[in-house]
């Protein structure tokens, strides 16, 4: 069988990244089968190296792939292999079956101790961690996750999840390495991590070798919403939403102060800051022409910057409503791997917690956008009131380095909604008209 079906199968799923492109299958690493011989399907994730003709650029792809011979598969093939133990296979996407899941389960529940056990396949490697998850046993119920498009997540009964990631991220995940952290040190704003799976595999460069975070698995939390579904719903039905935001805002102080006390600090000119969203709001500019007439009150915005000096850690980069749930046991923060559109470097760099402030605001914003409330510009207002009190910032009177987060937000959306969804990029720009046209606080 050539490469096609898997490059179709790849191309044509709702995590791949490329779409748009034209792209080609470059190389396919096998990873380690998950399942001794003899026991079917056999089990494996694979690496896949997706290029574009005519540029340098390429991704890694993660999938998983239950293989059986010929004839006992069903379903679509979409990739062959001979192997010396198991013989001639056909195999299919394996996230569909149950026996995958748990092999991928047992990868953790069966680490020897927090630093895992190896599994050798020639140059290959797969590690599984495990922190937790004494309450997990083998052959739990599972099924797929409907509602994730970037990643594949795995419900475990009504216990845990499992998140595998598509498009893999050389290095330590930013997902993982903070769950790690906020487990590690009690948080109660996240769902405690139960572990977590990475591989390795050869380069192109025998002296080279590729590794990557490839799953985690976390508590699956009990009757948790959705947070901007709860929000838009509280808004809808005219309620008051001002102490949960107040309490959210103290679940994200929470997670920033142990984020503050366990990854690196350290300070930044806010003349730089200003170049910085300056230069991506030349940027921007050329994306979306709508932002021009108000490039010089953004750039003021941004200017007032200079002069200060901001502190800057570790922080979620993408936060707003959905980034959130909420649960009995109060708000759970998910997803810490940052702003989608950023490079890695970009996400796991030092930033001011102005930005997931920013973040927050906004995304009040869009709620009020989104509902026929008569009264829902005041419901965001308040809201946004309440979850600044509730956060509890040592210094509020900066309202100018708030602006100016919240400006560089917009800008961001509205570039987003100008290319993905031209219906909504008013809302986005009605906050930075008025950015950029008063000298209020956003």
């Amino acid at each position: 069988m050539s490469g096609e079906p898997l490059l179709d199968h790849i191309t044509a799923a709702r995590w791949f990244g490329g779409k748009g492109r034209s792209a080609e299958l470059i190389g396919l690493t096998p990873l380690g089968w998950l399942r001794p011989p003899g026991q079917w399907p056999a089990v494996r994730q694979e690496i896949a190296a997706i290029g574009y003709p005519g540029s340098t650029d390429h991704d890694f792809y993660q999938l998983l792939i239950s293989y059986r011979p010929h004839d006992q598969q069903s379903g679509a093939v979409i990739t062959e292999t001979t192997d010396a133990e198991h013989g001639v296979l056909a195999g299919v996407d394996g996230t569909d079956d149950p026996a995958a899941h748990d092999a991928l389960l047992g990868l953790v529940l069966d680490a020897s101790s927090p630093t895992g056990s190896k599994t050798p396949a020639d140059a290959t490697s797969l590690v599984g961690h495990r922190l937790g998850g004494d309450h997990l046993t083998p052959g739990l119920p599972s099924r797929v996750f409907g509602g994730e498009q970037s990643n594949t997540s795995i419900l475990f009964a009504h216990l845990a999840i499992l998140k595998m990631f598509r498009r893999i991220e050389l290095g330590r995940n930013l997902d993982v390495e903070t769950h790690d952290v906020l487990t590690r040190t009690g948080s109660d704003a996240v769902a405690r991590l139960i572990g977590w799976i990475e591989g390795s595999w050869p380069g192109p460069d025998p002296n080279v070798s590729f590794g990557a975070d490839l799953a985690m698995i976390t508590e699956l939390l009990p009757e948790a919403r959705d947070g901007w579904e709860y929000a838009l719903a509280e808004l809808r039905a005219g309620q008051d939403f001002t102490a949960e935001a107040h309490r959210l805002g103290r679940a994200l102080a929470g997670v920033h102060d142990l984020l503050r006390q366990n990854f690196p600090t350290s300070t930044i000119d806010g003349g730089e800051v200003a170049a910085i969203m300056n230069d991506r709001l030349d940027v921007a500019a050329r994306a979306a022409p709508q932002l021009a007439p108000y490039a010089e009150g953004l750039r003021r915005t941004f200017d007032s910057l200079a002069g200060r000096t901001l502190e800057v850690q570790r922080v979620h980069g993408d936060f707003h409503l959905g980034q959130t749930l909420h649960t009995p046991r109060g708000w759970k923060i998910i997803d810490f791997e940052g702003e989608p559109a950023k490079t890695l470097a970009e996400r796991s760099r030092p930033d001011s917690v102005w930005r997931d402030l920013a973040g927050a605001l906004r995304s009040f914003d869009y709620a009020a956008a989104h509902s026929p409330a008569g009264r829902a510009a005041d419901w965001a207002a308040a809201c946004q009131q309440a979850f600044l009190s509730g956060y509890e910032h040592p210094d509020p009177e900066a309202v100018d380095v708030l602006r100016a987060y919240v400006a560089d937000k917009a800008i961001y959306e509205v570039v987003y909604e100008a290319r993905n969804r031209p219906d909504w990029v008013e809302i986005p720009l009605t906050a930075v008209a008025a950015i950029a046209n008063t000298e209020e606080p956003a």
